[in-house]
């Protein structure tokens, strides 16, 4: 079994080992504080568009410039491949953390370059499904989380980092926990590449349930789906008529969430909350925290 990725930044060691009850404290405090933020045509061109623009295949991110792996000579490909896997820890991206965009804002500050590069390699993540968090963003998006679903194989990725990398997005992803996937299990496009285990951030708010049935990500591709898939500006619109009135339309419950975070939250959270699906404790293992 892989060792775990280590670890040593005290924040995210202190943000991980919160349980839920502790969490959600912390995280309504967060909520409470955001203030509005500009919002025009752009901002919900962008929220709208989540997981956002990615290669169809698998890629090198190097300080911000992306080289797709089918362009690389033969042995240039086989070289990178084996470097990262050798030497980095497997995650697993199916939302936004697979687009290129995502990665080069969270890792283009680093001084070390091999921080800054990180090599994503393409494939299927089967036996679970893509689902919409349950409640929105701040940045007027209803973003990926992972629920149990026999059968399905989602187009996921995987992404290769350094320990620093895993420390900095883990301690972005504030509605997840960083885990190991103990009933998935991920094909590569890429022949000869197997990884046995594999790290991803769990939600611990869980999928979105309209009717009583979990909400796929049309967005994100997948064989074998048998939950109801959405668009963005369907969750939202479906967040509108559940909260307020079926008047209420994507356009506007995005724009809450840049004017009014808070006031938003603080409707949505206790009508989606309860519901959620959420990915069962015999499908992953938490990050170990003493």
């Amino acid at each position: 079994m892989r060792d775990w990725p280590p670890i040593h930044d005290p924040k995210v060691l202190e943000w991980l080992a919160l349980d839920d009850e502790a969490w959600r404290v912390v995280i309504e405090q967060r909520i409470r504080a955001f203030g509005p933020r500009p919002f025009d045509a752009a901002a919900l061109e962008h929220a709208l568009g989540y997981p956002w623009a990615r290669p169809t295949g698998s890629y090198l991110l190097r300080d911000g410039e992306v080289e797709l792996i089918e362009d690389m000579e033969p042995g240039d490909r086989r070289g990178a491949v084996t470097a990262f896997a050798r030497e980095r820890h497997p995650l697993v991206a199916f939302g936004a953390n697979g687009a290129p965009s995502r990665l080069q804002v969270r890792f283009a500050a680093f001084d070390d370059p091999a921080d800054r590069e990180v090599l994503v390699l393409t494939g299927e993540l089967h036996d679970v499904d893509v689902g919409a968090q349950a409640s929105p963003t701040a940045f007027g998006t209803m973003p990926g989380a992972l629920f149990a679903s026999a059968g399905t194989a989602v187009r996921a990725s995987v992404l290769w980092l350094t320990s620093r990398q895993l420390a900095e997005l883990t301690f972005a992803e504030l509605g997840y926990r960083l885990g190991r996937l103990d009933r998935a299990h991920f094909v590569m496009d890429e022949a000869g590449v197997e990884v046995d285990d594999l790290f991803a951030y769990i939600s611990r708010i869980g999928t979105l349930r309209l009717d009583g049935e979990p909400v796929a990500l049309a967005a994100i591709p997948a064989r074998g789906r048998t939950a109801r898939a959405m668009s963005q500006e369907e969750l939202f619109d479906a967040v509108g008529a559940l909260v307020f009135d079926p008047a209420v339309r994507a356009a506007d419950v995005v724009r809450m969430c840049f004017e009014d975070m808070p006031a938003l939250a603080e409707k949505v959270i206790p009508l989606t909350w309860p519901t959620a699906l959420r990915l069962p404790d015999e499908h992953w293992t938490p990050y170990p925290v003493p």
